[in-house]
């Protein structure tokens, strides 16, 4: 049944009948679908004999004695005419590993390296849960993961996909992410299990693989991992959007330098010491001449309280939840949570956010800088921002928003443009959506247009990072390999069709500045800026010493900001 479009009778066991509509789907992989529905999420396998053939009843219900708070352990089998197609568990809410890698991602979350240790520590618990409970996790990825973040007790880790865990008799063909394999082991084990856990966690501390960067001699990670030859080797080059491997605390350090260096196996450190950094690894980072045409101005910087994200209308959020109009520098608002989105309107600003479960929206007049509480009734899942058009994610799809200072300011409802929105995740400008494994991008354009593009070049791989701006959007996603790859689509100008190209990258971070005029701004290497026009494909690269991959890129309408240490530059040519 799965990738079906009809509605779907099923039973749950323990709990009843239930209705499977198109709207409740989720995602889709390899061996099922997955649908979510009353906080359950229910997984039908696309071959209707493997559950008798590969006594996935029996499994599911050894694995339904696994109670962990951090597990989403099955709870059930899932019936169809009376035969077992599936099972269900809770659905685990959180992000995919992969963002929290990104230096990005971890600034607008104010994740910090204390974040990066209880995560890792929280992970390590799970496995040995499993391991003690007679189950190999094998297949450990990224993607089986998510970091919980809104809780009180953040972060805290979800596994997923856990019915591809082995408890009991091993297998004869078992599938593993080639990126996580302990190419030294035959087989697979507790000790493999272990490697993959530490493949995964080096990248939450320092955002890049343990066998990634730059190493004469070789040209793929395979190789590598088959010759130890990781980044603890000499003459490895990173750059500098590598985190400092001094965030690693050391014991643990020492156990990811013996294991991906020597090759010898053992289980992590019990407790994760604090103690005093060792001597950083050296790293060596190619530094480019300066040319002379780049001029950087620092244009904020407040002591004590970072910048940490930028929004094209010119506002700033810094990490206390400060919100400064860079102008005339002045404070115009708080904002609550990491999700809000901030759009400059008539008069002013309008600032949404997330308060206690709830959007809310809030005018700030730009003379008096008073502030102003607007109501909408409209339940929301999410808000979400284009350039400088808010909209927020309803049942419906998704909504626009409009401010209107009609005698008083008032927001009102737009069009609302449909979109599965169970399995659609938003980034900054554009959707991506997983129809049925088809994968589609939601992106609004022009003053008042919205489309759905179907994009093939995404069928198979999983979105971790996404932007868009006028006919350009780009996306890094990974592949069943657990290879990060960077697609970017240039769009026709009624948004109807598209050219397309793709290429390898080293990690999920996507570090770009994309202007209203359709300029682009990204940073690739150190001491490079490279400058491009995506709809006529002309692309200049300039090259400084100041550039290096550790400033985060952002725009104020047609002008390249970045943020250095907390501090906002410009750059601009002479």
């Amino acid at each position: 049944m799965a990738g079906t479009r009809g509605n779907t009778q099923v039973t749950l066991e323990g709990k009843g009948p239930l209705t499977l509509r198109q709207n409740d789907y989720h995602a889709s992989g390899g061996e099922g679908t997955v649908y979510k529905i009353s906080g359950m999420a229910i997984k039908i396998y696309n071959d209707p004999e493997k559950m008798a053939r590969d006594n996935i009843s029996g499994k599911i219900n050894k694995l339904s004695t696994l109670v962990h708070p951090y597990i989403s352990v099955p709870q059930g089998l899932v019936f169809s005419s009376g035969k077992p197609i599936g099972f269900y568990m809770p659905f685990a809410e959180g992000e995919p590993l992969s963002r929290v890698f990104t230096n990005d991602f971890r600034t607008r979350e104010g994740f910090a390296d204390r974040d990066a240790v209880k995560l890792a520590d929280r992970m390590r618990d799970i496995i040995r849960f499993a391991h003690d409970h007679g189950a190999i996790l094998v297949d450990p990825n990224e993607f089986n993961w998510l970091a919980y973040l809104k809780g009180h007790d953040k972060p805290e880790p979800r596994i997923i996909d856990v019915d591809s865990w082995v408890i009991g008799k091993m297998p004869p063909m078992v599938a593993i992410v080639p990126s996580i394999r302990d190419w030294h082991t035959k087989g697979f084990n507790q000790l493999s299990d272990w490697f993959s856990w530490g493949v995964v966690t080096f990248q939450i501390f320092t955002g890049t693989h343990p066998y990634k960067g730059t190493l004469d001699g070789f040209t793929n990670l395979e190789a590598r991992m088959k010759a130890n030859a990781s980044v603890f080797s000499n003459g490895v080059r990173l750059n500098r959007a590598v985190r400092d491997f001094n965030c690693i605390p050391n014991a643990l350090r020492d156990w990811y330098e013996e294991t991906f260096q020597t090759g010898k196996r053992t289980i992590p450190p019990i407790s994760f010491d604090t103690g005093v950094a060792k001597a950083a690894v050296t790293r060596v980072v190619k530094i480019i001449t300066a040319s002379g045409s780049l001029v950087f101005d620092k244009i904020y910087s407040k002591t004590g309280d970072e910048a940490v994200h930028i929004w094209p209308c010119g506002v700033v959020l810094l990490k206390s939840g400060e919100l400064v109009e860079l102008r005339l520098k002045r404070v115009i608002g708080q904002l609550n949570s990491t999700d809000g989105e901030v759009v400059k309107v008539d008069g002013g600003w309008l600032i949404a956010d997330w308060i206690r479960g709830q959007v809310v929206y809030t005018y700030v007049n730009e003379s008096s800088l008073q502030s102003e509480l607007l109501t909408l009734a409209v339940k929301s899942h999410h808000i979400f921002r284009s350039e400088n058009r808010l909209f927020v994610v309803t049942d419906g799809g998704l909504t626009e928003i409009f401010f209107k200072v009609m005698g008083k300011a008032i927001i009102a409802v737009g069009q609302t443009w449909g979109a599965m929105v169970n399995s659609t995740k938003w980034f900054d400008g554009v959707g991506i959506q997983d129809a049925m494994g088809a994968m589609y991008v939601i992106i609004p354009f022009s003053d008042k247009a919205c489309t759905q593009v179907r994009i093939r070049e995404l069928d198979g791989l999983k979105t971790v990072s996404a932007k868009a701006g006028n006919r350009y959007i780009v996306i890094v996603a990974a592949d069943k390999n657990g290879e990060y790859h960077k697609i970017e689509l240039v769009m026709s100008c009624d948004y109807t069709s598209y050219q397309a190209s793709k290429t390898l990258v080293d990690s999920p971070d996507l570090n770009v500045a994309l202007l209203p005029k359709g300029v682009g701004a990204t940073i690739v290497d150190d001491g490079e800026l490279i400058i491009f026009v995506s709809t006529s494909g002309v692309v200049s690269k300039v090259s400084d010493k100041y550039i290096t991959t550790d400033i985060t890129l952002a725009n104020w309408d047609d002008r390249v900001l970045y943020i250095r240490k907390g501090e906002v530059w410009t750059v601009r040519f002479k």
